[in-house]
This record gives C-alpha cells, structure tokens and sequence, in this order.
C-alpha cells in the first residue's frame, strides 16, 4: 500500500483484493478513533485499473462503504488517470491560460506590465503539471503561441499606427 496526503485530501493506492481492502478499512477506522474525524464516504471515490475484474471490483467497493466509481476526477487540480490521450487530458490547460489572458487589456498594459502578468500568470499555470507530468509537445506550442499573439498583439498595432 501507498499513500499521497495534502491538506484533506487522501489518495490510497493498493491492490484490489478483499484483505487489502479490509486493511484499509481498519486502518480508517483506527484513524477515525485516535482523531475524532470521520471519513465522508460521500464524498469518497474509488478508482481501478482497466484489468481488475468486475467481481474484485464490487468486493472492495462492498468492504470499503464507498458507493463512487471514477476516472476522471483530480487531485490536487491534476488529472488522476491519464491514459493514452495526453492532449485531451491536458487541454484544460491551454483553456486556463486562454480565460487568463483574455481577462488582460492588452492596450491598458505596458510591455513590462504585459510581461509580469505572463511570466507570473500565464506561464505559471501549466507549471505544475509539467512538473508531475510530461504533457505533449504540440500543447507547449499552443500556449506559447497564445502568448505570444498576447505579447505581441498591442506591438503590432503600435508598429503599423507608427509606419502610417
């Protein structure tokens, strides 16, 4: 068994067998005694790999009181289960950075207001996945490309009002 933890957030990973699942299940309730927490079992999800048999499945959803199956959700703001599709897992953030910089007044900012906000906001957005994940190469090219048609959106209008 292992463990990831931050703040309230708890991420188990173990072997889907009944006495692994037992153990977990001790191991809650023994948490839940010496705290005075309980475990919201409502709000408690349990994901399984591809290969684990419909009947391990409900055994360990049985054991563990946990009525929620997923794949899809996050932790930390991050994908849990990635797949073979990386560029629609991470297309979340090129969307982030897109809202970021289309809340921005381009004309309103100086070019080092322009680049504070990129180097602070924008390019700090996919950091944190780049750093648990490596996300595909064409989706660090459509953010740097929206930042730089950001960057240089108000130079160019500069240029041709100069040159006319």
């Amino acid at each position: 068994m292992s463990h990831l933890l931050f703040a309230d957030y708890s991420l188990l990973l173990f072997r889907a067998d009944r006495g692994n699942a037992e153990e977990v299940q001790n191991i809650l309730h023994i948490y839940e005694l010496c705290s005075g927490q309980m475990i919201n079992k409502d709000k408690s999800a349990i994901m399984f790999s591809r290969n684990t048999a419909a009947d391990k499945r409900e055994e360990v959803m049985n054991v563990l009181g946990i009525t929620k199956e997923t794949m899809n959700e996050r932790y930390l703001g991050l994908p849990v289960h990635v797949g073979k599709s990386r560029s629609s897992v991470f297309g979340y953030l090129k969307d982030r950075v897109w809202q970021r910089i289309q809340g921005w007044k381009e004309k309103l900012l100086s070019r080092a207001g322009k680049e504070v906000l990129i180097k602070a906001v924008a390019q700090a957005i996919p950091t944190f996945a780049m750093g648990c994940f490596d996300i595909t190469k064409d989706i660090c090219d459509q953010i740097s490309s929206m930042i730089g048609k950001f960057w240089w959106s108000s130079q160019d209008k500069e240029k041709k009002d100069a040159l006319d």
